[in-house]
Order: structure tokens, then sequence, then C-alpha cells
């Protein structure tokens, strides 16, 4: 069970880091929120990892910052930080999950 759920946590972490730029390449573009690829990639990523509730909290998190950006009720690079900072959370809270694992099959295996 544990090497799965660590198996799961690695695959949700790597395509966390390589779909998705950074703050300066989100900051950069034109316009992140009507991207078309920008979208798609989001699509894609939540119907492949639907059951983790990391990708449905960053997407709905990325659709509301994109709404505000519409209303303008923020700027693009206000909605790159707070997108950012969230996750970077969730990916700390990942990476922290994976350790526990890791710990835990240690502690089994020692």
């Amino acid at each position: 069970m544990d090497d799965i759920s660590s198996m799961k946590i690695n695959a949700v972490i790597m395509a966390i880091l390589l779909s998705f730029g950074a703050h300066s390449a989100i900051a950069e573009s034109d316009d992140y929120c009507d991207a078309p690829k920008g979208s798609q990639q989001w699509e894609k990523a939540v119907s492949k990892y639907k059951y983790f509730s990391t990708w449905k909290s960053l997407h709905r998190l990325r659709s509301g910052l994109c709404q505000q950006v519409e209303r303008g009720s923020i700027n693009l690079n206000e909605a790159a930080v707070t997108f950012e900072r969230e996750k970077a959370k969730k990916m700390r809270i990942l990476r922290e999950r994976k350790n526990k694992i890791r710990g835990r099959k240690r502690v089994m295996l020692g």
C-alpha cells in the first residue's frame, strides 16, 4: 500500500512540476487565462489525476483567479503570485506525505 501511495504522490509531484511553468513564465505570457494550450493542459491533467484533490484544488483556484482577472478584480500578476504560492504549499504537503511514507518503510525494514 505504501509503495503505491508513494508512487502516486511522485507522479503528481512530477506532473505539477513539469506541466505548469513558474510565476515568471505565467507573468510573461500575454494572457495566461485565455491561452487555449494552458486550458487544455489543465483539462488533461485534471482528467488524468481526477482522484487527487491536489489537482482539483489547483484547477478550481486557477479558474477562480482567471475569472477575477477577466472581471478586472485583480491583475494577471496578482493571480500568478497567488497561484504559485498555493501551488508551492500543495507541493510541500505532497513532499511531506511522501517523506512520511518513506519513514514508515524504513522503520518496517530497519
